[in-house]
Protein backbone atom coordinates (compact mmCIF):
# COMPACT_ATOMS: atom_id res chain seq x y z
CA UNK A 1 0.00 0.00 0.00
CA UNK A 2 1.30 3.40 -1.26
CA UNK A 3 0.39 6.84 -1.89
CA UNK A 4 0.89 6.20 -5.08
CA UNK A 5 -2.04 3.43 -5.19
CA UNK A 6 -5.75 4.97 -5.71
CA UNK A 7 -8.98 2.77 -5.94
CA UNK A 8 -11.98 3.48 -8.05
CA UNK A 9 -15.11 1.91 -7.30
CA UNK A 10 -17.60 2.42 -9.74
CA UNK A 11 -16.44 2.24 -13.20
CA UNK A 12 -18.93 3.41 -14.92
CA UNK A 13 -18.27 6.39 -17.70
CA UNK A 14 -16.64 8.85 -14.70
CA UNK A 15 -15.43 6.46 -12.90
CA UNK A 16 -13.49 5.01 -15.95
CA UNK A 17 -12.08 8.72 -16.61
CA UNK A 18 -10.87 8.78 -13.90
CA UNK A 19 -8.88 5.56 -14.33
CA UNK A 20 -7.43 6.76 -16.95
CA UNK A 21 -6.33 9.98 -15.75
CA UNK A 22 -4.70 8.58 -12.91
CA UNK A 23 -3.08 5.95 -14.63
CA UNK A 24 -1.58 8.74 -16.94
CA UNK A 25 0.05 10.46 -14.26
CA UNK A 26 1.49 7.50 -12.84
CA UNK A 27 -0.51 6.08 -10.73
CA UNK A 28 -1.51 2.13 -9.80
CA UNK A 29 -5.15 2.03 -10.01
CA UNK A 30 -7.33 -0.46 -8.21
CA UNK A 31 -10.82 -0.81 -9.42
CA UNK A 32 -14.32 -2.63 -8.48
CA UNK A 33 -17.73 -3.05 -10.28
CA UNK A 34 -20.16 -5.23 -9.82
CA UNK A 35 -20.26 -5.30 -13.65
CA UNK A 36 -17.60 -7.47 -15.17
CA UNK A 37 -17.41 -6.53 -18.04
CA UNK A 38 -16.68 -2.96 -16.93
CA UNK A 39 -13.83 -4.44 -15.01
CA UNK A 40 -12.35 -6.09 -17.73
CA UNK A 41 -12.28 -2.70 -19.92
CA UNK A 42 -10.79 -1.33 -17.35
CA UNK A 43 -8.43 -3.69 -16.90
CA UNK A 44 -7.16 -3.80 -20.89
CA UNK A 45 -6.62 0.01 -19.93
CA UNK A 46 -4.49 -0.86 -16.41
CA UNK A 47 -6.28 -0.85 -13.93
CA UNK A 48 -5.36 -3.67 -11.42
CA UNK A 49 -9.10 -5.59 -10.75
CA UNK A 50 -10.29 -6.49 -6.95
CA UNK A 51 -13.45 -8.29 -6.74
CA UNK A 52 -15.00 -6.47 -4.01
CA UNK A 53 -15.28 -2.95 -2.33
CA UNK A 54 -13.22 -4.17 0.90
CA UNK A 55 -10.35 -5.85 -1.66
CA UNK A 56 -10.00 -2.15 -3.24
CA UNK A 57 -10.00 -0.64 0.38
CA UNK A 58 -7.38 -2.94 1.94
CA UNK A 59 -4.28 -1.83 -0.54
CA UNK A 60 -4.83 1.59 -0.57
CA UNK A 61 -5.29 5.15 1.37
CA UNK A 62 -7.33 7.32 -1.12
CA UNK A 63 -10.76 5.49 -2.48
CA UNK A 64 -12.87 7.51 -4.80
CA UNK A 65 -16.63 6.19 -5.16
CA UNK A 66 -18.36 7.13 -8.39
CA UNK A 67 -21.58 5.25 -8.26
CA UNK A 68 -25.62 6.11 -9.29
CA UNK A 69 -27.11 7.15 -5.69
CA UNK A 70 -26.64 6.92 -1.93
CA UNK A 71 -28.60 3.32 -1.76
CA UNK A 72 -25.49 2.02 -3.92
CA UNK A 73 -22.74 4.10 -2.10
CA UNK A 74 -24.10 2.34 1.47
CA UNK A 75 -23.82 -0.93 -0.13
CA UNK A 76 -20.59 -0.62 -1.50
CA UNK A 77 -19.38 1.03 1.69
CA UNK A 78 -21.51 -1.41 4.49
CA UNK A 79 -22.40 -4.31 3.10
CA UNK A 80 -20.67 -7.24 3.51
CA UNK A 81 -17.77 -7.03 1.28
CA UNK A 82 -17.74 -3.49 1.64
CA UNK A 83 -15.34 -0.90 2.37
CA UNK A 84 -16.12 -1.11 6.12
CA UNK A 85 -14.98 -4.63 6.21
CA UNK A 86 -11.65 -3.42 5.15
CA UNK A 87 -8.97 -3.46 7.82
CA UNK A 88 -7.28 -0.13 6.59
CA UNK A 89 -7.78 2.86 9.53
CA UNK A 90 -7.36 6.24 8.68
CA UNK A 91 -8.43 5.22 4.82
CA UNK A 92 -10.02 8.34 2.88
CA UNK A 93 -13.13 7.58 1.18
CA UNK A 94 -13.71 10.45 -1.57
CA UNK A 95 -17.49 10.19 -2.40
CA UNK A 96 -17.95 11.78 -6.01
CA UNK A 97 -21.44 9.77 -6.66
CA UNK A 98 -24.57 12.52 -6.64
CA UNK A 99 -25.83 11.00 -3.28
CA UNK A 100 -28.40 12.41 -0.44
CA UNK A 101 -26.60 14.51 1.99
CA UNK A 102 -28.07 12.82 5.13
CA UNK A 103 -27.26 9.37 3.74
CA UNK A 104 -24.05 10.59 3.02
CA UNK A 105 -23.44 11.53 6.89
CA UNK A 106 -24.84 8.23 7.81
CA UNK A 107 -22.35 6.24 5.83
CA UNK A 108 -19.52 8.68 7.06
CA UNK A 109 -20.27 8.19 10.84
CA UNK A 110 -20.37 4.20 10.08
CA UNK A 111 -16.67 4.48 8.56
CA UNK A 112 -15.54 6.92 11.81
CA UNK A 113 -16.02 3.70 14.33
CA UNK A 114 -13.44 2.23 12.18
CA UNK A 115 -11.33 5.51 11.82
CA UNK A 116 -12.41 5.50 8.47
CA UNK A 117 -12.71 9.35 7.10
CA UNK A 118 -15.00 10.41 4.31
CA UNK A 119 -15.09 13.75 2.18
CA UNK A 120 -18.23 14.37 -0.61
CA UNK A 121 -16.51 15.85 -3.66
CA UNK A 122 -19.87 16.56 -6.06
CA UNK A 123 -18.93 16.85 -9.97
CA UNK A 124 -20.09 19.53 -11.63
CA UNK A 125 -18.41 21.61 -14.81
CA UNK A 126 -18.83 24.46 -17.47
CA UNK A 127 -19.82 21.80 -20.17
CA UNK A 128 -21.56 19.41 -18.25
CA UNK A 129 -19.09 17.04 -15.53
CA UNK A 130 -19.08 13.93 -18.17
CA UNK A 131 -17.72 16.30 -20.69
CA UNK A 132 -15.29 18.42 -18.65
CA UNK A 133 -13.47 15.34 -16.89
CA UNK A 134 -11.93 13.63 -19.48
CA UNK A 135 -10.60 17.35 -20.07
CA UNK A 136 -9.18 17.68 -16.90
CA UNK A 137 -11.78 20.54 -16.43
CA UNK A 138 -13.83 19.22 -13.66
CA UNK A 139 -15.08 21.91 -11.22
CA UNK A 140 -15.07 20.13 -7.96
CA UNK A 141 -18.11 20.79 -4.96
CA UNK A 142 -16.63 19.40 -1.47
CA UNK A 143 -17.63 19.34 1.67
CA UNK A 144 -15.14 17.69 4.09
CA UNK A 145 -13.51 18.41 7.77
CA UNK A 146 -10.27 20.93 6.91
CA UNK A 147 -7.60 18.06 6.89
CA UNK A 148 -9.77 15.70 5.10
CA UNK A 149 -10.21 18.21 2.44
CA UNK A 150 -6.72 19.13 1.84
CA UNK A 151 -5.29 15.54 1.52
CA UNK A 152 -8.06 15.01 -0.84
CA UNK A 153 -7.24 18.18 -3.06
CA UNK A 154 -4.12 17.59 -4.85
CA UNK A 155 -5.14 14.35 -6.66
CA UNK A 156 -8.90 15.95 -7.30
CA UNK A 157 -7.24 18.95 -8.80
CA UNK A 158 -5.58 16.56 -11.43
CA UNK A 159 -9.28 16.07 -13.11
CA UNK A 160 -10.35 19.66 -12.50
CA UNK A 161 -10.43 23.30 -13.85
CA UNK A 162 -11.97 24.66 -10.38
CA UNK A 163 -12.10 23.27 -6.55
CA UNK A 164 -14.45 24.56 -4.22
CA UNK A 165 -14.51 23.48 -0.34
CA UNK A 166 -17.82 24.92 0.24
CA UNK A 167 -18.55 23.46 4.13
CA UNK A 168 -18.46 20.37 6.10
CA UNK A 169 -19.45 16.79 4.87
CA UNK A 170 -22.33 16.81 2.78
CA UNK A 171 -22.04 20.66 1.69
CA UNK A 172 -20.29 19.22 -1.70
CA UNK A 173 -23.94 17.55 -2.78
CA UNK A 174 -26.17 20.09 -1.29
CA UNK A 175 -24.42 22.43 -3.80
CA UNK A 176 -24.76 20.13 -6.47
CA UNK A 177 -28.37 19.99 -6.29
CA UNK A 178 -28.80 23.73 -6.20
CA UNK A 179 -26.70 23.73 -9.42
CA UNK A 180 -28.21 21.04 -11.07
CA UNK A 181 -31.66 22.45 -10.10
CA UNK A 182 -30.57 25.83 -11.32
CA UNK A 183 -29.59 24.46 -14.46
CA UNK A 184 -32.60 22.23 -15.26
CA UNK A 185 -34.78 24.89 -14.52
CA UNK A 186 -32.75 27.50 -16.82
CA UNK A 187 -32.78 24.67 -19.58
CA UNK A 188 -36.43 24.62 -19.62
CA UNK A 189 -37.59 28.23 -19.56
CA UNK A 190 -34.99 28.96 -22.43
CA UNK A 191 -36.03 25.94 -24.69
CA UNK A 192 -39.74 27.08 -24.39
CA UNK A 193 -38.98 30.78 -24.94
CA UNK A 194 -36.67 29.79 -28.01
CA UNK A 195 -39.10 27.95 -29.33
CA UNK A 196 -42.14 30.84 -28.72
CA UNK A 197 -39.25 32.61 -30.86
CA UNK A 198 -38.57 30.40 -33.31
CA UNK A 199 -42.22 30.16 -34.24
CA UNK A 200 -42.22 33.58 -35.37
CA UNK A 201 -39.08 33.39 -37.51
CA UNK A 202 -36.46 34.08 -35.17
CA UNK A 203 -32.67 32.51 -35.36
CA UNK A 204 -32.32 31.25 -31.88
CA UNK A 205 -28.79 31.05 -32.20
CA UNK A 206 -29.59 34.58 -32.56
CA UNK A 207 -31.82 35.20 -29.65
CA UNK A 208 -28.81 33.13 -27.67
CA UNK A 209 -26.91 35.84 -28.69
CA UNK A 210 -29.04 38.15 -26.81
CA UNK A 211 -29.49 36.08 -23.97
CA UNK A 212 -25.65 35.40 -23.57
CA UNK A 213 -25.31 39.20 -23.01
CA UNK A 214 -28.24 39.84 -21.04
CA UNK A 215 -30.08 38.83 -18.23
CA UNK A 216 -30.86 35.64 -19.59
CA UNK A 217 -27.27 34.32 -19.49
CA UNK A 218 -26.56 30.26 -19.21
CA UNK A 219 -25.54 27.46 -19.74
CA UNK A 220 -27.75 26.70 -23.15
CA UNK A 221 -27.09 29.93 -24.57
CA UNK A 222 -23.83 30.05 -23.83
CA UNK A 223 -23.55 26.79 -25.85
CA UNK A 224 -26.31 27.21 -28.55
CA UNK A 225 -24.22 25.82 -31.55
CA UNK A 226 -24.19 22.38 -29.02
CA UNK A 227 -27.52 23.27 -28.08
CA UNK A 228 -29.83 24.15 -31.08
CA UNK A 229 -27.72 22.46 -34.09
CA UNK A 230 -29.56 20.61 -36.73
CA UNK A 231 -27.19 17.94 -37.18
CA UNK A 232 -28.16 14.68 -35.18
CA UNK A 233 -29.06 14.07 -31.77
CA UNK A 234 -27.22 16.17 -29.29
CA UNK A 235 -25.01 14.60 -26.60
CA UNK A 236 -24.54 16.10 -23.39
CA UNK A 237 -23.03 13.38 -21.63
CA UNK A 238 -25.23 12.68 -18.97
CA UNK A 239 -28.41 10.36 -18.29
CA UNK A 240 -31.47 12.31 -18.20
CA UNK A 241 -32.71 9.72 -15.63
CA UNK A 242 -29.88 10.79 -12.89
CA UNK A 243 -31.16 14.26 -13.39
CA UNK A 244 -34.80 13.53 -12.96
CA UNK A 245 -33.11 11.76 -9.54
CA UNK A 246 -31.19 14.62 -8.25
CA UNK A 247 -34.46 16.57 -8.83
CA UNK A 248 -35.91 14.20 -6.48
CA UNK A 249 -33.34 14.55 -4.04
CA UNK A 250 -33.48 18.82 -4.14
CA UNK A 251 -37.17 18.55 -3.93
CA UNK A 252 -36.79 16.47 -0.72
CA UNK A 253 -34.62 18.19 0.37
CA UNK A 254 -36.23 21.97 0.13
CA UNK A 255 -39.61 20.64 1.69
CA UNK A 256 -37.57 19.52 4.65
CA UNK A 257 -35.64 22.44 4.86
CA UNK A 258 -38.51 24.27 4.83
CA UNK A 259 -37.44 26.50 1.87
CA UNK A 260 -40.64 27.00 -1.06
CA UNK A 261 -39.80 24.36 -3.61
CA UNK A 262 -41.49 26.10 -6.49
CA UNK A 263 -39.33 25.68 -9.09
CA UNK A 264 -37.69 22.84 -8.26
CA UNK A 265 -40.91 20.43 -7.87
CA UNK A 266 -42.16 22.29 -11.40
CA UNK A 267 -38.38 20.96 -12.87
CA UNK A 268 -38.74 17.73 -11.19
CA UNK A 269 -42.08 16.78 -12.39
CA UNK A 270 -41.25 17.82 -16.06
CA UNK A 271 -38.16 15.81 -15.95
CA UNK A 272 -40.37 13.07 -15.10
CA UNK A 273 -42.03 13.54 -18.10
CA UNK A 274 -39.12 13.69 -19.96
CA UNK A 275 -37.82 10.48 -18.35
CA UNK A 276 -40.83 8.61 -19.13
CA UNK A 277 -41.05 9.61 -22.98
CA UNK A 278 -37.33 8.96 -23.65
CA UNK A 279 -36.42 6.52 -20.71
CA UNK A 280 -33.94 6.76 -17.72
CA UNK A 281 -30.91 6.51 -19.53
CA UNK A 282 -31.57 8.54 -22.59
CA UNK A 283 -29.15 11.41 -22.84
CA UNK A 284 -29.97 14.78 -21.02
CA UNK A 285 -30.57 16.67 -24.08
CA UNK A 286 -32.86 14.40 -25.24
CA UNK A 287 -35.07 16.71 -23.53
CA UNK A 288 -34.29 19.50 -26.24
CA UNK A 289 -36.34 16.96 -28.71
CA UNK A 290 -39.01 16.21 -26.33
CA UNK A 291 -39.59 20.29 -26.60
CA UNK A 292 -39.84 20.63 -29.77
CA UNK A 293 -42.11 17.96 -30.36
CA UNK A 294 -44.23 19.78 -27.74
CA UNK A 295 -44.05 22.95 -29.24
CA UNK A 296 -44.79 21.24 -32.59
CA UNK A 297 -41.97 23.35 -34.21
CA UNK A 298 -38.03 22.81 -34.50
CA UNK A 299 -35.43 25.31 -33.48
CA UNK A 300 -35.02 25.85 -36.74
CA UNK A 301 -38.29 27.10 -36.94
CA UNK A 302 -39.74 24.47 -39.49
CA UNK A 303 -42.92 22.54 -38.50
CA UNK A 304 -41.96 18.73 -36.83
CA UNK A 305 -43.23 16.02 -38.98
Amino acid sequence: MTDQTIGVIGLGSLGSSMCRILLQDGFSVLGYDIDPERISAMVDEGVEPRTSAAAVASDCAIVLLSLPDSRASEVVCLGSDGILAADNPNLLVIETTSGYPDATLAIAAELAKQRMRMVDAAITGEVGGAIALPQRALTWCVGGADADVAEAQPLLERMSRYFFHVGPLGAGQIVKMVNNMAGAAAGIATMEGLLAAAKHGIDVKAAARVLDKGTGMNFFVRNADMMFADDGPRRGGFQIGLMTKDLRHMSKFAHESGVPSLMTDQAFHIFELFTRQVGYDADILSQAEIMQQWAGVTFSGKPVE
